[in-house]
């Protein structure tokens, strides 16, 4: 798959070459032994390492003896490019099953109408976010997407991390609000534990990152600590201008009776809510599939 439309502006391989466009690197949705997409350096530029003598090894250099010097070999752009987006994609912790998934190819279609209508006033409005990021990462609103499980909530707020990621080099973070945040911070106060002492860490780590996806936020336990824990969290990024997608399977409206309020409170500056009321996505996926 060509990746163009993600990166214009990379002209990393060759211009005419009909399997990446110029871009120097594709996505392959095809893998052996895998149901995932991965993103590789295009055969216009892997040519190339067969006579240059880095052969497509770190630090991607060859030496020049005109100039005595090493200089930056040809596929040294692509490699280095998709070394970094390697990188953020690690450290964003999307589940491998929404990566790489883009606006653009997402097909949710369903034969209601008005589910459709729902679907599509989402897509645009994550689209206009994804436009809008580079000029307005700090003045952007969030997202708080609720609807029942299967809906494809988890897929489109994953999309929108994807195109951030690849388009613009984000810092970004998924996380599910019981498994990855309150259960590290947990984990922080046992001894036994890796995560033993690291809990300033784990609540500097998730309130700074530039995005933060929080899954099935609602699902925890409502206790004070976690409530705590949750307007603490909630609170930080307001404060740091951060940009949070939520994604949820009741609505806003019923946190107005929890911790005080404080959480209701604040998320209602903060994201924009979106229902996402529609047939069982996952369902929907299988029976095609079946088909």
């Amino acid at each position: 798959m060509k990746l163009d439309f993600l990166l214009p502006n990379l002209k990393a391989g060759l211009a005419d070459c009909p399997n990446c466009a110029g871009v120097g690197l594709v996505l392959d949705e095809i893998v052996p032994n895998s149901r995932n997409a991965m993103m590789e350096v295009c055969y216009c530029v892997k040519d190339y390492c067969y006579k240059c003598s880095s052969k497509g090894n770190p630090p991607y250099l060859s030496y020049d003896p005109d100039q005595n010097r090493m200089l930056p070999c040809y596929c040294h752009q692509a490699r280095v490019t998709l070394s970094e987006m390697e990188k953020r994609f690690k450290a964003a912790k999307i589940p491998p099953k929404y990566q790489f998934k883009f606006l653009d190819t997402m097909d949710m279609r369903t034969n209601n109408p008005d589910e459709n209508l729902k679907l599509l006033v989402v897509q645009d409005w994550a689209r206009g976010l994804i436009e809008s990021f580079p000029k307005k990462q700090n003045e952007l609103q969030g997202m708080y997407l609720y609807g029942g499980p299967g809906t494809g909530k988890t897929h489109i707020a994953c999309t929108i991390l994807n195109e951030l990621i690849i388009r613009y080099g984000a810092e970004c973070r998924y996380a599910k609000i019981t498994k990855d945040f309150l259960s590290a911070l947990r984990d922080s106060y046992q001894k036994e534990s890796e995560n033993y002492g690291q809990e300033k860490g784990i609540e500097e780590e998730f309130a700074t990152i530039d995005v933060l996806v929080i899954d099935d936020f609602g699902v925890q336990k409502d206790t004070d600590w976690a409530n705590a824990k949750l307007y603490d969290l909630i609170d930080s990024r307001y404060e740091n201008q951060k940009l949070t997608l939520l994604t949820s399977n009741q609505p806003l409206a019923e946190w107005k009776d929890k911790a005080e309020g404080r959480v209701f409170s604040r998320l209602c500056e903060m994201v924009m809510e979106m229902p996402i009321n529609c047939s069982d996505y996952r369902l929907r996926y299988h029976t095609r599939s079946a088909v």
